[in-house]
């Protein structure tokens, strides 16, 4: 069952909508400043590294919006410490991408079709120094994926039924030479990933139930070759996610008690095959899901139960075992998820 535009809809609304239509880290071990005498030794530092963070977007349109940091335990994976990063600048914001290093975030406004990048501390996730990038050719822009060198941006905009590629300086964060991807046939593109070698980029289009694949030029950008990739087992995609080597994609349904699809992807074509449910619970209203930097952990972002589900991982399966809440707080219609990883 479709549910239009569920990708950027308040909670409230998609139950609404949905009704009325019949509906890795244990972090590197600590570096040690060993001496060359007894006296170094006993006097030895250590540098510790900051620890995994999630990034939680709530699109609460009575506050503009937030994003919310919490810290994750490496062993457990639940989530403490949940606070307001200090994000300015937000109106509805839909989703949110973070540069290779976790000192850039870039967050997407929905409803002024902006996109604001902030500097991140990565030993507190707190934000500062938001600015807007001044992408432009934004219209309903919900999903976003980086290069990871930080130099090009692909925004999923589901309104004009595209996607979006434009330049980054990435000493500043300001966008350039914004223009259409080149996809076509695009119903209401939600979210969008790009393969390990970014050669490959994979669109979730809500409205179309599918997963459209696309090759990348380097160079420019441009995306060519597109069609569908096969995948079985979609009602509203709404967000997608690859295993560290780019052999298994995850898709959420983003529909009520929706559920996770795990998928095999071959790598030389990107066609998808033998699609299955994952076993994920405890979901309501799933919107959004990241994994751990391992592939061993999800996180699933529920939008209408106001929390953050986490899941252990079979690699080789791509089966979801062991869900459960994460303990995440403040979170208030959350819309999308990230791990700085």
């Amino acid at each position: 069952m479709k549910v239009l535009n569920f990708c950027r809809i308040t909670c409230n609304t998609v139950l609404v909508v949905y009704l009325s239509m019949s509906l890795a880290l244990a972090g590197n071990p600590p570096v040690q400043n060993t001496g060359n005498n007894a006296k170094e030794n006993a006097t030895q530092t250590q540098t510790v590294a900051p620890p995994l963070r999630a990034f939680i977007v709530n699109n609460d349109l009575n506050n503009n919006g937030k994003v919310i940091q919490c810290a994750i335990d490496p062993t457990s994976e639940t989530f403490s410490n949940c606070s307001d990063t200090g994000a300015t600048k937000l109106n509805s914001p839909g989703s949110i991408a973070l540069n290779a290093d976790g000192t850039q975030a870039f967050v997407v406004n929905y409803l002024n079709n902006t996109l604001i990048q902030c500097a991140v501390n990565p030993g507190s996730g707190e934000f500062s120094h938001c600015s807007d990038t001044s992408a432009t050719k934004l219209n309903g822009a919900s999903g976003m994926t980086l290069n990871l060198l930080g130099t090009r941006i692909f925004v999923a905009n589901t309104w004009s039924h595209n996607v979006i590629e434009c330049a980054i300086d990435p000493a500043s964060g300001e966008f350039s030479n914004c223009d259409d991807a080149g996809v076509t046939g695009l119903k209401a593109p939600c979210d969008l990933t790009l393969n390990p070698t970014e050669t490959r980029i994979f669109i979730a289009d809500l409205n179309d139930n599918k997963v459209v694949q696309c090759s990348v030029e380097p160079t420019s950008g441009k995306l060519s070759n597109c069609g569908d990739t096969g995948a079985t087992g979609l009602d509203a995609p709404s967000s997608i996610a690859l295993n560290p080597d780019g052999t298994r994609a995850f898709i959420v349904n983003g529909t009520l008690h929706g559920k996770v699809i795990q998928c095999a992807v071959d790598q030389a074509s990107g066609m998808f095959s033998n699609c299955s449910d994952t076993g994920a619970n405890k979901l309501d209203v799933p919107t959004s899901m990241t994994l751990n930097a391992a592939g061993t952990r999800a996180f699933i972002a529920d939008n209408k139960a106001d929390n953050v589900i986490g899941c252990k991982v079979n690699p080789s399966t791509g089966a979801f075992s062991n869900c459960q809440d994460t303990g995440a707080t403040k979170i208030h219609v959350p819309w999308y998820i990230r791990i700085q990883s």
